[in-house]
């Protein structure tokens, strides 16, 4: 039985859907089958961060339809990672139990889900949350940021995911100490959820997703990996001084 994982936000920007590719890259990288979904209707991007975006056919809609089976959706992103692309206009009916369906007789197929939401709330981010294990909630250091998060994951409760994480992403170490960003604890406290990890601001990763080409010694492609690490249960340490 595959691990499901829902990562969301509050607000758009905060780097996401470049969170859930690279959690899903780092799950691959260490032997665990990963399949990635991007939930966000409309706004799809995995498919162009992943470097696939030629080789989508179908969506999970379209396999919710019966248009094509959940296995003909399916796109190897890479060794152990595959992708289930977005529908490429929005939804505008519920539709509430796609992804679900679409990924019911993939759950023994693959050792983590990963569904990438629609950012802020509505019917997608409900969508996404739906029959999850656990919820990652992405947010940067900033008040309208974590306002957005602390929504999020009352409304994911709401809808009877209990696990929730906070990963804070974008932190500029030196920027917190001097104020000009909030520091990991009042990102904690006003966000009311519990840490999962912190990536550190790395223009390595804007040129990652421009150009497809991965820097895995980039210090927020490790930060990444021992967020991976966390979330399938191994006892990682969270060092401030590794994200400098």
């Amino acid at each position: 039985m595959s691990q499901t994982i829902v990562i969301a936000s509050g607000k758009g920007g905060v780097g996401k859907s470049t969170a859930s590719a690279a959690l899903g890259r780092a799950f691959a990288a260490a032997g665990k089958k990963t399949l990635l979904i991007d939930c966000d209707a409309g706004l799809s991007s995995l498919d162009v961060m992943l470097g696939v975006r030629d080789k989508v056919l179908f969506s999970w809609y379209d396999a919710y339809l019966g248009n094509c089976t959940a296995d003909e959706a399916l796109i190897e992103a890479g060794e152990g990672l595959f992708l289930i692309a977005a529908p490429g206009l929005p939804l505008y009916e519920e539709a509430a139990n796609a992804i679900i369906k679409t990924t019911e007789n993939l759950t023994e197929e693959f050792d983590v889900i990963i569904r990438d939401a629609p950012a802020g709330l509505g019917a997608g981010l409900v969508r996404a949350a739906s029959g999850a294990e656990m919820a990652v909630i992405v947010a940067t250091a900033d008040e309208v940021s974590v306002k957005g998060a602390a929504a999020v994951a009352d409304m994911i409760r709401k809808n009877g995911v209990g696990n929730i994480r906070l990963l804070i992403n974008r932190y500029d170490i030196k920027a917190a100490a001097k104020g000009k960003l909030l520091s990991v604890d009042e990102l904690i406290d006003k966000s009311m959820v519990r840490l999962l990890g912190i990536i550190p601001e790395d223009k390595d990763i804007v040129y990652s997703t421009v150009t497809n080409i991965r820097k895995p010694n980039a210090k927020s492609a490790k930060a990444f990996i021992r967020t991976a690490q966390r979330l399938d249960g191994k006892n990682v340490d969270l060092i401030l001084s590794l994200l400098k």
